[in-house]
């Protein structure tokens, strides 16, 4: 009974990785998310959940945990098994000129506290509101790869300074007026 409403959710959810440069292809769309046993629509809520990974490359579909730990547990499953098939390292460095291997951790409270998103998926616009997120931003942690932030949409609207969003910049609050009002982000 579970897998016929899990795929009953998962049939009317758009998929969270659409080609292009929007997330979701339409506005005010769901996003499915697996959370222990059930499958929940992160555009309406976390339901308990504390910390989501979405990474296109290797999840289907996000998936989120109760902590922070245990979300990090699963990035490293992700990062051994990618790095097992391919034969190269996944961690924060580049693993070559074209790519490298990056994430943006963004946290709903200062000083890297509250839920925790956590996307890893280069050249595309991630609007936050597919998965909850939008303008909740309060502080955030970039991986090896620069991140740009806007406050609309697919990166409409203003920018936040890219000074502050580059390779390995980290930032326990926001500039001021950009607290909770980062609505789309995008990693180089």
């Amino acid at each position: 009974m579970l897998v016929m409403v899990a795929a009953a959710v998962l049939a009317g959810v758009p998929a969270y990785a659409a080609s292009g440069s929007d997330s979701s292809g339409q506005p005010g769309a769901g996003t499915a998310a697996r959370y222990g046993e059930q499958v929940i629509d992160l555009a309406r809520g976390w339901e308990g959940a504390g910390a989501c990974v979405v990474w296109p490359e290797m999840l289907e579909v996000p998936e989120c945990f109760d902590t922070e730990a245990e979300m990090n547990r699963r990035i490293g499953e992700l990062e051994t098994g990618m790095a097992a098939s391919t034969g190269v390292s996944t961690g924060t460095r580049a693993t070559s000129g074209s790519s490298c291997a990056s994430y943006l951790r963004l946290y709903d409270g200062t000083w890297y506290t509250g839920a925790v998103l956590y996307l890893r998926g280069r050249w595309q616009w991630f609007n936050l509101a597919d998965y909850g997120f939008d303008q909740r931003t309060s502080s955030y942690r970039i991986g090896a790869c620069s991140a740009r932030f806007a406050d609309r949409r697919n990166g409409s609207g203003d920018r936040y300074p890219t000074s502050l969003t580059e390779a390995y910049d980290v930032a326990p609050t926001m500039l001021s007026g950009w607290n909770n009002d980062v609505s789309s982000v995008y990693i180089t």
